[in-house]
């Protein structure tokens, strides 16, 4: 891994340049989540200039690949959460007033990003709550009972957004190979702060499906979680422009 100082070099080289701020934003963005990824994939991974990682296979034999990162900003959908609150009242309202009240649910900050066997593991710990059942609970911090007509569940601000196959696939065909002989590879960070919610649900076609592109290799890289999901690729000819960068915050 390149050292801490040369990565600082770096960034006071592209903060003291004359460049927008936005364009420097990109830049130093890029490399920050280069740095991490490089880091959790393989720690001897070496970076050896921006956008570029060294790697030593079982031989001993040095191989550049080039790394473009981009950023995933998925489109606004329903939060996975409301969906099942919903789901929650419906089934609690057919019980009668046995269970009638406003519960304000509470939840702990998730340490990965949800499946479908996660929510539904989500949704029954919320029903158990709600009845009193004793369990370890591991999404659910607490939730409130108070008085009200009817059965109603609400949540502040514990958002899950979906991330699905279709939003993967077109951040790829975003993203253009140089033309060059070296390996190319393409990391798409997701970040929960840039997309504005607590945790995500991944689609689990993300994880057995094959992705159209022309890179090497693609990772779907959750910044904050810092989980590695290598994609499936169904290889093709890629676009290669020679000198035009990559689209989105990579770095070429």
């Amino acid at each position: 891994m390149k050292s801490v100082q040369a990565i600082e070099r770096w960034i006071t080289a592209i903060e003291s340049s004359k460049q927008e701020a936005c364009a420097k934003e990109q830049q130093i963005k890029a490399i920050v989540d280069l740095w991490k990824f490089a880091d959790l994939y393989d720690q001897g991974t070496t970076i050896t200039q921006k956008g570029e990682l060294q790697l030593e296979d079982s031989d001993g034999r040095i191989d550049k690949i080039s790394v473009a990162t981009s950023d995933l900003f998925l489109t606004p959908k329903e939060n996975a959460i409301s969906k099942i609150l919903s789901e929650i009242e419906t089934e609690f309202s057919e019980l009668g007033d046995r269970y009638r009240a406003l519960y304000n649910v509470e939840f702990r900050n998730p340490e990965a990003n949800f499946d479908a066997a996660e929510i539904l593991k989500l949704k029954s710990e919320i029903i158990s709550g709600i009845k009193g059942d004793v369990i370890l609970y591991k999404y659910v911090e607490r939730i409130r009972k108070l008085p009200s007509s009817e059965f109603r569940i609400v949540n502040r601000d514990f958002r899950i957004l979906e991330c699905s196959y279709e939003d993967i696939q077109r951040a790829i065909d975003q993203n253009y190979l140089l033309q060059s002989d070296q390996r190319q590879w393409l990391v798409i960070v997701l970040s929960a702060v840039d997309n504005n919610c607590r945790s995500f649900l991944i689609d689990e076609t993300i994880k057995t499906a094959a992705f159209s592109s022309g890179f090497e290799k693609i990772f779907l890289f959750d910044f904050y979680t810092s989980e590695i999901i290598e994609l499936n690729i169904n290889a093709k000819a890629g676009t290669a422009i020679k000198g035009v960068p990559l689209v989105a915050s990579g770095v070429a």
